[in-house]
């Protein structure tokens, strides 16, 4: 799942965050976890294990995260003064990566009766780009000469979407499961993980009281 775009050239708040971040991520999970009961239904009527997939992106391999240093990482993320705008996308999509692994990590599929995973559909046709300022347009459109096509890249999502529980808490990209950015799976990674579910977490119960407990079927 994945609930869609924004444009990243300007700050904008949004819900109480910069828009990015609450498209990307607080829109993300917050459906995410209103969606988990009904396959967790699904899952005790018919005896299976529904997937929960995550759109993210190889792009949460290009950013430094700096926010990570501050005390609160969403408050540092909505500091308008001090907001990388150019690089607010790839930290989103590090944010969807950090919070799929620490939700796996600490709920396995035997308590959540459903296999959540996240993605890399690669560089596809799409409308990614409708928000890209001007002047970079014309670089844009040479870039996604290289892209995939929409339906070369809808199959990397059936793949997660079909994919079984050893996927769980798992990065998918090109229909595999791949090792994360060195910033996840490096030395600090588990900690910045904890704290990033943790806040995210927050956030989400501030909006729906009790919503966390839906990751325990």
């Amino acid at each position: 799942m994945d609930c869609g775009g924004t444009d990243t050239s300007k700050f904008v708040e949004v819900g109480g965050n910069e828009s990015t971040i609450t498209v990307n991520v607080v829109s993300t999970f917050l459906l995410a976890l209103l969606i988990l009961p009904k396959l967790q239904e699904t899952a005790k009527l018919q005896g299976t294990t529904p997937n929960l997939t995550i759109v993210s992106s190889e792009v949460h391999f290009f950013t430094a995260f700096p926010e990570r240093n501050d005390p609160s990482i969403f408050t540092a993320l909505n500091d308008s003064s001090k907001a990388k705008m150019m690089d607010r996308y790839n930290v989103s999509k590090l944010l969807e990566v950090f919070a799929c692994r620490e939700i796996a990590r600490l709920h396995p599929v035997s308590d959540m009766r459903v296999t959540l995973n996240f993605l890399n559909p690669g560089l596809c046709h799409s409308e990614l780009q409708r928000d890209v300022p001007s002047s970079f347009r014309p670089l844009v459109n040479i870039f996604m000469l290289l892209a995939r096509t929409t339906e070369v890249g809808a199959r990397t999502l059936v793949h997660a979407a079909l994919a079984g529980p050893e996927t769980h808490g798992k990065y998918l990209s090109d229909n595999r499961v791949r090792a994360c950015a060195n910033l996840v799976e490096g030395p600090e990674g588990a900690e910045v993980q904890r704290r990033v579910w943790g806040e995210l977490g927050g956030i989400l119960e501030g909006i729906r009281p009790g919503i966390l407990k839906v990751l325990d079927a």
